[in-house]
């Protein structure tokens, strides 16, 4: 999403600078192709305040724009230390809310102490850019911030050029229905409980997981103790994602949380049939209170199979044309007039949030 704006500052001549603790990842060969890359805290945390402050002084940035509390705490520092009068936007993406928390006392400690601090940007940034109406209202309700303070701007997720009719029909009688989930291999993203509802889906269909992450080997594991080895494979990491969600006849969200899935307005945009968990935040938001895709309750497993194979069988179906219409608020294009406005002052945080 940061690449996306990125690419729409830099083709109206606005110079950039991506300022990273550490440059690695996926898209990073992507990041050097458009931006100019700063890593400020290679070799430990220890050197970011010093390394941002020093980058601040001397590059003189009109707008800053941090995501994650912990690095913008540290941005907030950088920018006393080096004076800086920059306009600060602070990006909200996520739940404050304890299920976002990671496992033991650690981690719920950990949790603690991000919202605390994540309390001091909302109250010492200039504006607070919140991802959905929910992580707004969250926000809101959690920090006590000023409303006029604080903006939802969804993420520029796909461009005008992705919203193209799919030719149907999608499914061939004589397949298996084609079924995806795309996500990191993490607890977030709630994939050992699909695997549990696919258990309870009647047959013929195929399930392709594509994603990485450290709950392979127990997912893996799961699959094998239902018997779902020949239907259901851990596909790995994509970078294609519109590719293979145009193929596809159902895509499934099972996350326990999220601020706006990126993935669904994907699925959107590609017209695939939609099963998403109401999770906070974000999935009853874009499917519009479940109008554009079937709602299931977190963690139900036999409301979720029950889902998926009401669509299998289609007694429930979207028309495309809606989906596609609805991909169309979450371009590049409408996000980046909006973050435009705001950076230019040309509408204030509290116009930007009755425009929508």
């Amino acid at each position: 999403m940061t690449l996306n704006l990125i690419r729409q500052f830099a083709a109206d001549g606005v110079e950039c600078t991506l300022a990273l603790r550490r440059a690695h990842g996926e898209l990073l060969y992507e990041a050097h192709s458009l931006v100019r890359v700063v890593e400020l805290a290679p070799n430990g945390l220890h050197q970011f305040v010093p390394g941002l402050s020093k980058l601040i002084r001397a590059w003189h940035p009109s707008h800053i724009i941090t995501a994650f509390p912990d690095v913008a705490f540290m941005t907030w520092m950088a920018m006393r230390m080096s004076r800086s009068d920059a306009f600060w936007v602070h990006g909200v993406h996520n739940s404050h809310a304890s299920i976002v928390a990671r496992k033991g006392v650690v981690g719920k400690l950990r949790h603690l102490g991000e919202n605390r601090i994540a309390g001091f940007v909302y109250r010492n940034s200039d504006a607070t850019v919140a991802v959905s109406d929910g992580v707004r209202d969250e926000v809101l309700e959690w920090s006590g911030v000023d409303p006029a303070r604080v903006v939802t701007i969804h993420n520029p997720i796909v461009t005008e050029g992705q919203l193209r009719i799919v030719a149907e029909p999608r499914h061939a009688v004589d397949e298996p229905f084609s079924i995806v989930a795309i996500g990191r291999l993490v607890r977030q993203k709630g994939f050992d409980i699909l695997i549990r509802a696919m258990a309870k889906v009647p047959q013929p269909w195929r399930l392709d997981i594509w994603g990485e992450g450290p709950e392979r080997d127990q997912l893996t594991s799961l699959i094998a103790s239902h018997g779902l080895e020949s239907m259901l494979q851990l596909r790995g990491y994509t970078d294609e994602p519109f590719e293979i969600l145009r193929r596809a006849d159902l895509f499934v969200l099972s996350s326990r949380h999220e601020g706006l899935p990126t993935v669904l307005v994907e699925a959107l945009a590609c017209q695939c049939q939609i099963v998403a968990t109401e999770c906070m935040h974000g999935p009853k938001e874009i499917l519009l209170d479940g109008n554009l895709g079937r709602l299931v309750h977190v963690e139900d497993i036999e409301s979720l199979a029950d889902a998926i194979e009401s669509v299998c069988c289609g007694r429930a179906r979207t028309d495309p044309r809606s989906l596609l219409m609805r991909a169309g608020d979450f371009t590049t294009k409408v996000a980046y007039e909006k973050w435009c406005a705001l950076l230019q002052g040309q509408l204030t945080v509290a116009d930007a949030f009755r425009s929508g």
